[in-house]
């Protein structure tokens, strides 16, 4: 569903990604994990084609991305749900008529049935009483909820967000990734995406992650495997957030047994 290959973004003189290549086979999730600034969001952008790269190709569902005219870009970009890092809701427009507003212009639905399709959406994120509100008067966890449901309101058959919980508490987390999981479960011939520099999101919502450091894919693979076996630098990021967790919840985690038993193992300094 996704491949890059080779992919290298600058921004005048400076590379923000180099030589980025991996792939997302259709039925899976995975896990974009890196520090801040380490190039998770322009490459979402070079996905979607907000970014031109210098070099290298980025594919998804087929079709190149760079390579598209504005028209054919418009009717991919159907195929495509986005939940931005703060909701990128419209602030004059109530929830009902942002996620209908996404609808119209991603959708074939009639504006007939845009009402029901969105109390649907509305009361499977928990937000069923919120259509009539605006923006400024929702949380910022209920803010996420509305970019979740407008991010699939297409069925999209390409699910990307952008760190989904970043700056809010863990129980809002817990909430906002578990909705994630299972609305995307519901998109069928599809895959669906996570950037975050959260390890324990990651590993929570996909069994595979890439790791980002520095513009550079230093780690693709399983993340047990990565968290035992990676380099020093890779099992210091991955690991360095479950220090001192109580030993239940980590095995609760599902981290590996050679980990909580010596979790200090490894942890060089980054």
């Amino acid at each position: 569903m996704i491949k890059i290959s080779n992919l290298s973004v600058k921004f005048e003189e400076q590379r923000v990604l180099e030589n980025i290549s991996f792939s997302v086979a259709e039925g899976e999730r995975l896990s974009l994990v890196g520090t801040g600034g380490s190039g998770k969001t322009t490459l979402f952008k070079a996905l979607l084609g907000l970014v031109h790269p210098c070099s290298g190709q980025v594919w998804m569902d087929e079709c190149q991305v760079s390579k598209l005219s504005a028209g054919e870009r418009r009717q991919f970009m159907r195929k495509v749900g986005v939940a931005f890092q703060q909701g990128g809701l419209f602030d004059d427009m109530t929830v009902y008529d942002n996620l209908s507003f996404a609808m119209e212009h991603l959708t074939e639905v009639p504006r007939a049935q845009h009402e029901g399709i969105i109390e649907d959406l509305l009361q499977q994120v928990k937000l069923g009483g919120s259509k009539r509100l605006y923006p400024h008067e929702l949380s910022g966890g209920m803010k996420r909820r509305v970019g979740i449901a407008r991010a699939l309101c297409n069925r999209p058959q390409i699910a990307l967000f952008d760190e989904p919980t970043a700056g809010l508490d863990p129980v809002t987390s817990t909430i906002i990734l578990n909705m994630i999981v299972a609305l995307t479960g519901e998109v069928r011939h599809g895959c669906a995406v996570v950037a975050t520099s959260n390890t324990e999101i990651a590993i929570r919502f996909a069994e595979r992650i890439v790791v980002l450091h520095e513009g550079r894919v230093v780690a693709d693979g399983l993340w047990k495997e990565l968290l035992l076996h990676g380099s020093d630098w890779v099992r210091y990021f991955l690991g360095a957030r479950f220090i001192g967790l109580d030993e239940s919840y980590m095995k609760e985690l599902g981290l590996p047994e050679a980990f909580i038993e010596n979790p200090q193992q490894g942890q060089v300094s980054a």
